[in-house]
């Protein structure tokens, strides 16, 4: 480390609140949160004074001790994946980096640095078709419509209401990202855009550095644009929108999300249900620590806070739309994936669960599924764009849960 790294880490050090953390707090967030269904204790194990990380052979891969449970936490959301990965296979270099100092204070609004992910990507029918995004309502299979067709693209959706919140949250003051423009990717193109100029040299690059096989290579080089999306865009869109929210380094991430009735599969006409609900990181399995980063991940959410500040603003978002909807939270009984993927959590609607954005991003984050937009009282509100809000033309349902996620964000900054 140079000296003009060293100064700016200790300058860091001084200024960065970080919260301390101790064993009760550390085993509650593996044990209610993390562990789902027992699937890491064989890999990982949480003691008074030190966390183990094995192999699959149940040999110690990686100890961590107490004295440096918090320098770690501090690092984690500091250092880059590269250098916390050199400290998991050499953990002599932790000796590099000073103890930081704990001052815990919340930060007021003005101060705030805030990304707000608009989930997906179209803002037209043709992307939300390649995605699986879409509803397609006619008068076919649902003679009750009240128009010939109804066409909802879940990624317009949310982008209009990534953009109201937006600007509602910098009139307080603080500072806003998107992590995509408007029916673009988190690479600042469309996926129409990657195919044409970046496909190859991206799948190519892949194989050069052995991340894909030859076989691999030439399936996807040949998949048609819907197979490529499914089966290798979304991840790899996924893993660099993480990548931008890290970036700016937030202290909060709102990931905006419209849901559908998961029994309603196909979904050519409405359905009676309509829930409201919110997901947290954590839920991991065996498969999550099959490489370094994936143990990075999970030690980042034992040791720091992220966790436990997710789900108190996730309750205050659920909260809200329930209210501003008028739409029930969902019960863990109320979906199949809520029951058999999720943990539950002691707050109501809130849910750990294993998504991929959630176990990337550094800070809290809330994970909000707004309404169902099958649900029979949704789905022709939610064409009827009567709304201009900021000059923004929408609906009054997105208007709503903007507002929705606006006032859960004051309510916690303000406790």
């Amino acid at each position: 480390m140079t000296v003009k790294k060293a100064l700016y880490l200790c300058f860091w050090v001084i200024i960065i609140p970080v919260f301390s953390q101790d064993y009760t707090q550390i085993k509650n967030r593996f044990d209610t949160y993390l562990n789902y269904h027992g699937s890491l204790n064989s890999l990982v194990d949480i003691a008074l004074d030190k966390i183990v990380f094995y192999n699959a052979h149940k040999q110690t891969e990686f100890t961590l001790l107490k004295n440096d449970w918090e320098k770690f936490a501090f690092l984690l959301k500091k250092l880059t994946e590269d250098s916390l990965e050199k400290i998991y296979e050499n953990k002599a270099l932790l000796n590099k980096y000073k103890t930081p100092t704990n001052n815990g204070s919340k930060k007021s609004i003005h101060e705030l640095k805030i990304v707000i992910d608009p989930g997906h990507i179209s803002g037209n029918m043709d992307m939300a078709r390649i995605e699986q995004k879409y509803l397609h309502f006619t008068k076919q299979n649902h003679a009750a419509l009240k128009q010939d067709s109804v066409d909802i693209a879940e990624g317009k959706l949310t982008f209009e209401t990534a953009s109201i919140l937006k600007k509602m949250l910098e009139e307080k003051g603080a500072t806003v990202s998107l992590s995509r423009k408007e029916n673009s990717t988190s690479f600042g193109y469309t996926y129409e855009e990657w195919l044409k100029t970046y496909k190859k040299k991206t799948l190519d690059s892949l194989l050069s550095i052995k991340k894909i096989t030859a076989q691999k290579h030439k399936q996807l080089i040949g998949a048609n644009p819907t197979v490529l999306f499914s089966s290798f865009f979304k991840d790899y869109e996924l893993q660099h929108r993480a990548a931008v929210i890290n970036a700016f380094a937030p202290d909060l991430t709102v990931i905006i999300h419209y849901n559908v009735d998961e029994k309603n599969v196909a979904w050519k006409k409405p359905s009676d249900k309509n829930f409201c609900m919110a997901f947290i990181p954590a839920c991991l399995t065996a498969d999550n620590l099959k490489t370094i980063e994936g143990k990075i991940n999970l030690l980042r959410l034992l040791l720091c806070s992220d966790i436990d500040e997710s789900e108190k603003i996730s309750g205050l978002v659920v909260n809200q739309l329930s209210k501003q909807l008028n739409i029930p939270i969902a019960n863990k009984t109320d979906a199949s994936y809520l029951s058999e993927h999720c943990l539950g959590s002691p707050t109501k609607g809130v849910y750990s669960r294993n998504l991929a954005l959630c176990r990337m991003v550094k800070s809290p984050l809330v994970y909000g599924e707004c309404l169902y937009q099958d649900c029979e009282n949704e789905y022709y509100a939610l064409t009827q764009n009567t709304e201009t809000v900021y000059g923004i033309k929408t609906n009054k349902r997105v208007a709503l849960a903007a507002q929705s996620f606006y006032n859960a964000i004051l309510e916690y900054y303000s406790k």
